[in-house]
């Protein structure tokens, strides 16, 4: 690649056709090399770029009319090398090459930036690359408005993204990469100032990608976070109109210098001189939100909370927050909650709003337990933190308890049910609290030990919070503190306890479901697993 650019791409010459043919064809060895070595890789991708922008043209279609066909050929293919390097080689490839195969190309990349089947959610690098692949088209080609708004889905779709496995959250980078192909876009597109393609970038669009990156902004992982919120500031600084600008700038402020329309302006994306990849030719922007002043949680959570107040972001606000606010990490946990926490009782008239947009994100995010579990966290420390007047509040548990009821049918995830005790308990601070009491009958003849116990434990202290909740408190906290709820081999009095308590805070007890009629199982061959166990046991094992 340096001796291209020193003999070839500085002084101009043109290549014979057999030339060009030999170097494509080597470096296509180098992009899908069998050991995913990196730094090979990296290098044929830059300079596929430099000699494919440099001696690529309309003149010699002949020598790269099959180079898109075969690249989109290997996406597929049984090494994980070969479909990431096809992927980057198509993120670099000029507009005259990946013209003809517009109709079709963004579809194909489309499928590939998506988890479609369980085996392929760990290829998080595969879909990367096809997220960079899908925005050059958007960059070189100049697509109609049909294959641009088919792109920003795609790249908007890229941001929801949250696939795990033994490494962690590693949709995490395609994300990062979706966000990055989004600001690049938009720097295109205020460069071009093409009145057609302003036409397509519009408000609900860019209500869109704002929304996406607020979310991204508030989440858990830092260095997920520093990308949001970097490439927010450009956005919503820029030329771009949004609603709530103001209150945006205000959210994420910068300074004049880097704020200004000059320096808008200037910030556009440029072409390297590997062509094909844009990068910000100077971001500044980057580097001051990744100071210490700034990116600190405590800072950028008590910044952002004002947003609370925009009908129009609120709920992405609350839907990456509360996955902060039920993290593991304990400074990002106490940073965010207590930005949450100051911010509600600074601005008492902002609960209802809080209130609707809590039960929104529930809803929307039903069975999704990455949302759920640190929502019920969030309740709790809504329930527990600030005063909500009482028909507000009577409101918001009648909600949240139908959702929630939802959630814990035919549930099994122990830790969701009991994430779930303490909001439940809290919920008996008001006065329209029987729908909270039926769900706690439940829970408290749960047929996991650890759930009975925790519901109960929750209970009492409740009890012993709000001791004005229900008439008979003391004889109700005085069986949940002498029944033993982890009992595994008196379930029969358990229910009576439990029937007991129903009585005497005015609920009926649940009622035991019919068994069904199933058919038996297949009998065991006990000569086969006798067998197996005895060469299991003779194994050493």
């Amino acid at each position: 690649k340096q001796w291209y650019q020193r003999r070839v791409r500085g002084s101009g010459v043109a290549l014979v056709d057999s030339t060009l043919s030999s170097w494509q064809t080597f470096l296509n060895s180098c992009l899908v090399n069998p050991e995913q070595n990196i730094g090979v890789q990296d290098l044929a991708v830059e300079a596929l770029a430099a000699l494919s922008h440099q001696h690529y043209t309309a003149d010699n279609s002949k020598q790269w009319e099959s180079i898109v066909p075969h690249y989109t050929s290997q996406l597929r293919h049984e090494f994980i090398a070969t479909r990431i390097g096809s992927a980057l080689a198509l993120s670099v490839l000029p507009g005259c090459v990946l013209r003809p195969h517009l109709s079709q190309l963004p579809d194909i990349l489309a499928e590939h930036t998506r988890v479609t089947s369980k085996a392929e959610t760990s290829l998080a690098e595969c879909r990367v690359s096809a997220v960079k692949a899908i925005a050059n088209i958007q960059l070189v080609c100049l697509p109609d408005a049909q294959t641009r708004t088919k792109i920003y889905k795609v790249l908007l779709a890229c941001l929801e993204d949250y696939s795990t496995d033994s490494r962690g959250d590693i949709g995490s980078y395609v994300r990062e990469a979706a966000m990055t192909s989004l600001l690049q876009i938009n720097k295109h597109i205020l460069a071009l100032g093409h009145p057609t393609i302003h036409l397509t970038f519009t408000k609900e669009l860019r209500l869109e990608i704002v929304c996406g990156f607020l979310q991204q902004s508030v989440e858990k992982i830092d260095r997920t976070r520093h990308i949001a919120l970097s490439a927010l500031a450009q956005f919503i600084h820029s030329e771009v109109e949004l609603p709530q600008q103001d209150l945006l700038r205000e959210a994420v402020p910068l300074p004049p210098d880097m704020a200004g329309e000059d320096e808008a302006l200037a910030m556009v994306m440029e072409r390297t001189k590997v062509g094909g990849s844009r990068v910000l030719a100077n971001d500044p922007v980057s580097a001051y939100i990744a100071s210490a002043e700034y990116f600190s949680p405590a800072v950028v959570f008590s910044r952002v909370m004002c947003l609370v107040q925009a009908e129009e972001y609120v709920c992405s606000l609350i839907r990456g927050l509360v996955v902060s606010i039920g993290g593991l990490t304990e400074s990002l946990v106490k940073a965010s909650s207590s930005a949450f926490v100051d911010f509600l009782e600074e601005n008492e008239d902002q609960h209802r709003k809080l209130c609707d947009s809590l039960i929104k994100v529930m809803r929307k995010d039903a069975k999704n337990d990455r949302v759920i579990v640190p929502m019920l966290k969030t309740v709790e420390l809504a329930l527990t933190s600030i005063m909500l007047e009482e028909e507000l509040g009577n409101y918001f548990i009648s909600e949240f308890v139908k959702l929630l009821k939802i959630e814990l049918t035919k549930c099994g995830n122990v830790p969701k049910l009991l994430a779930a005790v303490s909001p439940l308990s809290n919920c008996l601070q008001f006065s329209e609290n029987k729908c909270a009491l039926t769900q706690i009958s439940l829970l408290l003849c749960h047929r996991y030990p650890r759930v009975r116990k925790g519901m109960a434990d929750a209970f009492y202290t409740a009890l012993v919070t709000y001791d004005d909740a229900l008439a008979n408190s003391q004889e109700v906290s005085q069986i949940l503190e002498t029944t033993v709820w982890e009992d595994p081999n008196n379930i029969a009095g358990l229910r009576e306890k439990r029937n007991r308590i129903c009585e005497l805070v005015g609920v009926k007890p649940p009622k035991l479901l019919a068994p069904t009629n199933k058919p038996a199982p297949a009998p065991v061959n006990t000569e086969a697993f006798d067998s197996y166990s005895d060469l299991v046991g003779r194994a050493g094992y």
